[in-house]
């Protein structure tokens, strides 16, 4: 198959509500919706959304390397694109070309799938689950608020929540809001936190010792990435199992995080590392390591999150929930059949390649920028 016509918009969609982490308070999440066509009929949709806010690029670098791209793969054979992509990676910024990459890899395997009448799921493995178990997350500030979210949370049915924390000004009050979405949760529902590398390692240990006696799932990137050593540490002083998130960046560097035994789970994000393809390459990693390995999004559209959902769905069953339940953090999610959780499960979408298709109406409303070339 060949590329014939290539298509791009940039969207901004607000959050419904401010959402916290230890790096700030965002408002919106922006991005770009890719749109493949084929010779044979089929259309792969993708999406790049660089996650600024960590310097992990911009959209406005997505947009420069789309232009300077685009007219160079029509024309193109699918298996030909991604080279064109490592190519072009060079003198741009990591964070916006892994975007970059990320989308067409989610275009071209939606667009192959659906010439091969499967879902994407099925195209990168052959054994996949129909549902994947989901966490909520919850990035209110206040205690209080926190813990209506977790007792929501509680109510939909989840299994798991995940609670951003380091923002703090003290771990007395870290403790207290921790306590309070755990007193909300009640015993038996599983509870991570995630500091996005707020913490030194003296910090971590003290703190996450302080916490675990609300009986913690695992704490995600509890210092700040590239501090493998510290990780290392953090892990070998607590009893609570410990996540690489930030650290896992690429296939090599989850390689290195397993080298220097600094994580029991690595958190793949298909948008930082680069695609599904090389997701999946990380996750048979993970597993031949021992270890395991958790599915997320960066906040993402209802394209970023479908192509989430089906890389999720070649995990080994039983491992821990994934973050995929994000889409109702927005105020909107560009497909017409939105992807939601229900008692803690998100099922594939129905249909060839992702099975979502684009709202357009949505993207009238919160898009912009557009480009095409054929």
């Amino acid at each position: 198959m060949r590329v014939t016509r290539l298509r791009w918009t940039a969207y901004r969609l607000p959050f419904r509500a401010e959402f916290s982490t230890s790096r700030g308070v965002s408002t919106y999440r922006e991005g770009l919706i890719l749109r493949l066509d084929t010779d044979s009929g089929s259309v792969g949709l993708g999406e790049a959304a660089p996650l600024t806010e960590r310097g992990r690029g911009t959209l406005g670098e997505a947009l420069a390397i789309l232009d300077e791209v685009g007219s160079g793969v029509v024309g193109k054979q699918l298996d030909e694109v991604q080279a064109l992509m490592d190519e072009t990676g060079r003198g741009h910024g990591d964070g916006a070309m892994a975007a970059v990459r990320c989308a067409f890899d989610i275009a071209l395997l939606d667009a192959m799938a659906r010439a091969a009448a499967i879902s994407v799921a099925e195209l990168l493995t052959g054994g996949v689950s129909r549902s994947v178990v989901v966490n909520a997350t919850i990035g209110a500030e206040a205690p209080a608020q926190a813990a209506a979210q977790a007792a929501t949370a509680r109510e939909s049915g989840y299994s798991c929540v995940k609670l951003k924390v380091g923002g703090a000004s003290s771990v007395d009050d870290e403790r207290r809001r921790v306590a309070a979405v755990r007193d909300a949760l009640g015993p038996e529902i599983k509870l991570r936190i995630d500091a996005n590398g707020a913490w030194g390692v003296e910090q971590a240990v003290s703190a996450i010792r302080e916490l675990e006696e609300y009986d913690l799932e695992m704490v995600e990137q509890p210092v700040a990435a590239g501090d493998l050593p510290g990780l290392a540490r953090v892990r070998a002083e607590v009893d609570t199992p410990i996540a690489a998130d930030e650290d896992v960046t690429d296939v090599e560097a989850a390689e290195r995080v397993l080298e220097a035994g600094a994580a029991d789970v690595l958190v793949v994000k298909p948008m930082i590392v680069g695609g599904l393809r090389p997701a999946r390459r990380i996750i048979e990693m993970v597993a031949a390591a021992g270890a395991e390995a958790v599915v997320t999004t960066t906040l993402d559209s209802g394209i970023g999150t479908a192509a989430a959902l089906h890389l999720a769905a070649t995990l080994p069953p039983g491992g821990p929930a994934c973050g995929l339940a994000t889409g109702s953090l927005l105020v909107a999610d560009l497909i017409t059949a939105p992807l939601v959780a229900r008692c803690g499960l998100m099922e594939l979408p129905d249909g060839l390649g992702l099975g979502v298709k684009l709202d357009e109406g949505q993207l009238a409303r919160y898009g912009g920028i557009e480009r095409e070339v054929a």
